[in-house]
């Protein structure tokens, strides 16, 4: 089996929320949670935070280059985060291993569920294709539950040839989107449409909601699961009116 790593875009530079994967929760930065979630992941080998060389992202270096043994740090280009994604990937491949896949994670989404992400490695490795996604034609995951996952065959591919701003940016359209045809894709939705869930954070209120859900289920579970949080919200529906403003299926 190829090995697994985690590569977890992550920078400061937020417009619409400025530092928010340095914003805490129970004391404990956003970033550093969702890292928690990962590493709990039984099929990772290891998570590289790939961040930006401004100095601004000194404080995510900081803040993680000793966290913990699986975590390591990339540094690369802000805007073009598919060249950050695949020097990242190439570095670690260099080093320890010719036959890679990778795990796309965005660090504004702290619940993941690390069940969650072995469930669709599982299925990446079953199906045997080039690249799998919670979504490509239909949400059915929760917003901040979904993810990725690419053959650094595929990566590769799309590293040379992507010239479309969006798809520099985005890192996977060029797979996706722009060539589908020339790719084994996979659509990994859930088992029912559970998407009207937004469990990402990108503005106050998204903060807010994440807030509440840590703070009500993370003492009796730290790792707690997607089960968990549905049972929560469907036990306090109140608490689905914090970000209800911010939900867009479309997103």
């Amino acid at each position: 089996m190829n090995d697994k790593i985690a590569i977890i875009q992550a920078r400061t530079g937020s417009s619409r929320l400025p530092n928010k994967i340095l914003l805490k929760i129970l004391d404990k930065e956003i970033l550093l949670l969702l890292i928690d979630r990962v590493i709990a992941s039984k099929l990772i080998n290891k998570i590289i935070i790939a961040t930006t060389t401004n100095t601004t992202d000194n404080k995510i270096v900081d803040l993680v280059k000793n966290y913990h043994p699986k975590v390591l740090v990339y540094r690369g280009d802000e805007n073009d985060v598919l060249d950050r994604y695949y020097q990242a990937a190439n570095e670690y491949k260099s080093k320890y291993t010719n036959n890679l896949d990778i795990i796309r994670i965005t660090s504004d989404c702290p619940l993941i569920d690390p069940n969650v992400i072995d469930l669709h490695i599982i299925e990446f490795d079953k199906r045997n294709v080039d690249y799998l996604s919670s979504r490509i034609n239909k949400r059915t995951w929760p917003h901040g539950m979904e993810m990725e996952i690419l053959t650094f065959k595929s990566l590769q591919q799309a590293w040379r040839n992507a010239t479309e701003s969006f798809e520099r940016e985005h890192v996977t359209p060029y797979i996706y989107k722009s060539n589908p045809e020339k790719f084994k894709l996979y659509e990994f939705g859930y088992e029912k449409d559970i998407s009207n869930y937004r469990f990402t954070i990108d503005y106050e209120e998204d903060y807010e909601f994440v807030k509440e859900i840590f703070e009500k289920l993370y003492k009796n579970n730290a790792l707690f699961t997607l089960d968990e949080i549905i049972q929560l919200l469907e036990s306090e529906p109140a608490l689905l009116k914090i970000n209800a403003c911010r939900i867009n299926p479309e997103i």
